[in-house]
């Protein structure tokens, strides 16, 4: 069973309970037995069940019953179709009433509309997109993660001097804060931020402690250098620089390159930053 039809069922592989058939009561069994065969082209088999995938509906008579049912709100019946336009193109050609036309929820990723049955009843046609069906498993994913892999992440650069360090970032790098607070300053990048934090604390400004990936290297090292920023040389084994750019094998596939060309620098507190643009194969 593949994942359309088993979410769309409700079934699920080892279930202990599964529903196996919808019991749907009715006055008059015959008329609206006829309504569904009509609506969905099908046909019942002797025993009255309409096949809807893994789960049946049994139309059959029931003593009591209203002609009309007087609370349709109550339990509707959902009916998981391919195509949802040309499934409601032939309820409207056949006369079927319908309670809300169909739409599409952008929330939701899917079609939904709504049709009463002869007997009263609300019948809802939903068409699940590969929109949906990516957001689920995303959902399911994120429920199996830890609570830290779906939470934010950002860099906190420490600055014995903030008020030097805003000036450096606004000046040299053309950053200025989004947020700030007695202590802190927060930015934004991009897809990403840091925050820089008043500290006594040096930093060793021997590891790169943040950096920006960017898609023209050269470029960017240019603006920066005219800014005024003092990009660092480098000259060992394993790290060489040539008009401060260093090449570095090796690179994360998400990043699309087999390695890195990269720059960096020093801000006023000491924090060692880098930019980096990726190698193509």
């Amino acid at each position: 069973m593949d994942e359309r039809k088993e979410n769309a069922a409700g079934n699920k592989p080892g279930a202990r309970h599964q529903i196996g058939s919808i019991l749907l009561a009715s006055a008059d069994p015959t008329a609206l037995r006829a309504w569904y065969e009509r609506a969905f082209d099908m046909h019942s088999d002797p025993d009255g069940f309409l096949p809807f995938g893994t789960v049946d509906l049994l139309i059959t008579a029931r003593d009591g019953v209203a002609p009309m049912n007087p609370e349709p709100g109550r339990v509707i019946i959902n009916i998981h179709v391919q195509d949802a336009q040309a499934t409601a193109a032939h309820l409207s050609a056949i006369g079927a009433t319908w309670l809300a036309k169909l739409e599409y929820r952008r929330p939701d990723e899917a079609w939904f509309g709504t049709v009463i049955d002869s007997d009263g009843n609300y019948v809802q046609i939903i068409e699940l997109t590969e929109a949906y069906w990516a957001a689920r498993r995303l959902r399911h994913k994120q429920a199996r993660l830890s609570v830290l892999e779906v939470a934010s992440a950002a860099t906190r650069l420490p600055a014995q001097d903030l008020d030097r360090a805003r000036r450096f970032y606004a000046d040299k790098l053309g950053l200025l804060p989004v947020e700030s607070r007695p202590g802190g300053l927060r930015y934004e990048c991009g897809a990403g931020g840091f925050v820089l934090f008043e500290s006594s604390g040096r930093p060793s400004g021997e590891h790169t402690q943040m950096a920006w990936q960017v898609e023209d290297l050269e470029s960017v090292v240019a603006e920066l250098r005219n800014r005024g920023v003092v990009f660092d040389e480098y000259d060992m084994p394993g790290l060489r620089t040539i008009n401060s750019v260093a090449e570095v094998a090796g690179n994360y596939p998400s990043h699309g390159g087999v390695g890195e060309r990269a720059a960096w620098f020093h801000d006023s507190e000491g924090n060692l930053l880098a930019v980096g643009e990726a190698l193509g194969a």
